[in-house]
């Protein structure tokens, strides 16, 4: 029996596919080379290496209203002659739902609140949602609390109670507008919360984020944030009649800092505010902004003892397909294991002539990277979501005390944009602030890098005293694991610089063509590939 959702953006589409039980879930960008492909194409052919046939087939979109799937549903049945149910496609028109469902059901909670926060969700007569609260127990996900965008004029007597009548711009719209104003995409929220760390407080810049009480907390923009008379007089992007006042120059890091620092306050109101909802003492946490690493471990730190927290690391766009058949196969809370749900590594390729490929265990390419060789590793199933796990990653030795510097010029990314580390989860809290964190499998948490060991990984402490971490056993990712280990035996340190194979502007590695083609239009000589034990260099032109 398959089970199919498609995505179809307007940002971030894929395809999610559940067969015998197993997901497989394929995002569109790692097919085009597109950044958050809007539209599902090459990942919907890719179905026909999975199935002849489809039980159920679903369909999402932010803009469900105006969509049509027509087009996909002839495309899979006349073109990949894939029988399809004879059925309307069912169309899931609650965006933050389905965020909900697939972050519930990889928490492995019996009953969970669930807060989803994103930039904006779907579009209702009553308006667009920003944050959705749900109780969660069983198969059963209802909502609780619904913040909407809007203006008020369309609120009417018919709106859910659960609906907050007072609407105001959510904290991700507000997050998305100042990134973009700063310069950069507005999904690329992580830029502007790896520059807050170089920024400070100033008497000219105050709350970007409001929390204000009027019957439930809510957030809003402050159109009064910039007090410097003599600054330009600009409007944030996609805000609409809801301006700021922004000088751009000199005041970029300030500017970041106060807009995450608001963020993080609000985070943790928010989610108090949430918990007092339930009775449930787990929290599961998602949508885009759930990927605020900074302020995920804030939270952490912030919670009351008994609270068990739940970060999801499918809390993307790209991942609501994922919600999408596990509503239609009615999938129970599980506890999610690894994220390597992507395409298989295929060993179908061909060197150039100048290019050599030797054998080699992993002690070899410990060693090549203890000799500061950047080194990429490729195996298995690539990851889904936007963390790189040691299936599709770019290492280094985290010793270097440029490496930041020297990794962030080859892979062409901005001076402030910090990296991960990977540490054997027996080390761990040896090197860093855990908390209440028995492991952290899926860089869901920039944590405190404890005083002592800071000037031991120089390349992967960030400049406020933090690292995004992920651990590592040999159960979740046996070669990754083996390398890290031999690693440690030559140099003491558990720990590699991680980051994601690709470069700036690219889409991460998938296939071994991927690789070739970064490698060789990079200063990235080496590629590892574990699962045949070998090692192909490809000398910097």
């Amino acid at each position: 029996m398959v089970h199919v959702c498609i995505h179809t953006g307007p940002h971030d589409s894929s395809v999610s596919i559940i067969k015998n039980g197993e997901l497989y879930h394929f995002i569109e960008e790692r097919f085009s080379h597109l950044k958050h492909a809007s539209t599902a194409i090459y990942a919907v052919e890719h179905i026909k290496e999975y199935c002849d046939e489809i039980e159920s087939l679903s369909f999402s979109n932010l803009y469900y209203q105006y969509t049509e799937f027509g087009y996909h549903q002839a495309f899979l049945k006349e073109i990949l002659k894939i029988k399809i149910p004879p059925i309307k496609a069912l169309i899931h028109i609650d965006h933050h739902y389905l965020h909900a469902k697939t972050s519930y059901c990889h928490s492995g909670f019996d009953d969970a609140v669930v807060l989803v926060i994103d930039g904006a969700g779907s579009q209702y007569t009553f308006g667009k949602e920003n944050l959705s609260i749900y109780q969660a127990y069983g198969n059963n996900i209802d909502p609780i609390y619904k913040s909407i965008v809007g203006d008020g004029k369309h609120i009417s007597i018919d709106t859910p109670n659960f609906v907050d009548k007072k609407t105001n711009i959510g904290a991700g719209y507000v997050y998305t507008a100042v990134t973009e104003f700063l310069g950069f995409d507005g999904l690329d929220a992580g830029k502007t919360m790896g520059l807050s760390a170089y920024g400070k407080d100033v008497k000219n810049i105050s709350e970007l984020l409001s929390i204000e009480d009027h019957g439930n907390k809510s957030c809003t923009l402050r159109p009064d944030s910039f007090n410097n008379s003599n600054m330009k007089y600009t409007q944030v992007a996609n805000m609409g009649s809801w301006g700021a006042l922004i000088d751009i120059d000199g005041d970029r890091e300030n500017i970041a800092y106060r807009v995450q620092k608001d963020f993080e306050k609000y985070l943790i109101h928010t989610c108090n505010k949430a918990l007092s909802m339930s009775k449930s003492k787990n929290l599961v946490l998602t949508g885009g902004c759930a990927l605020n690493c900074v302020a995920n471990y804030k939270l952490l730190k912030a919670l009351p003892d008994d609270v068990n927290l739940y970060v999801d690391p499918t809390c993307d766009d790209s991942s609501v397909s994922i919600g999408g058949v596990y509503h239609t196969h009615q999938i129970p809370s599980f506890k999610l294991k690894n994220l390597y749900k992507g395409r298989p590594l295929e060993y179908e390729y061909e060197l150039l002539d100048d290019e050599d490929e030797y054998e080699a265990t992993p002690k070899d390419i410990a060693k090549l990277i203890s000799n500061e060789n950047i080194v990429a590793i490729a195996q298995g199933r690539s990851e889904i979501g936007p963390r790189a796990l040691g299936n599709r990653s770019i290492l280094f030795d985290p010793r270097v005390k440029d490496g930041k510097d020297i990794v962030n010029r080859v892979k062409k990314r901005e001076y402030f944009r910090p990296f991960a580390g990977t540490v054997l989860l027996e080390h761990a809290r040896d090197w860093f602030d855990m908390d209440r964190l028995e492991e952290s499998p899926f860089m869901m948490y920039a944590v405190d890098v404890l005083p002592k060991k800071r000037d031991l990984i120089p390349s992967i402490v960030h400049v406020d005293g933090t690292c995004r971490i992920q651990t590592v056993t040999r159960e979740q990712n046996k070669h990754y694991y083996d390398l890290i280990f031999e690693f440690y035996k030559l140099t003491g340190v558990p720990i590699l610089f991680n980051t994601s194979f690709n470069l700036a502007g690219d889409t991460m590695v998938d296939t071994i063509e991927d690789g070739l083609w970064t490698l060789r239009n990079s200063e990235i000589e080496y590629m590892y590939l574990p699962e045949l034990n070998s090692l192909i260099n490809i000398q910097s032109k």
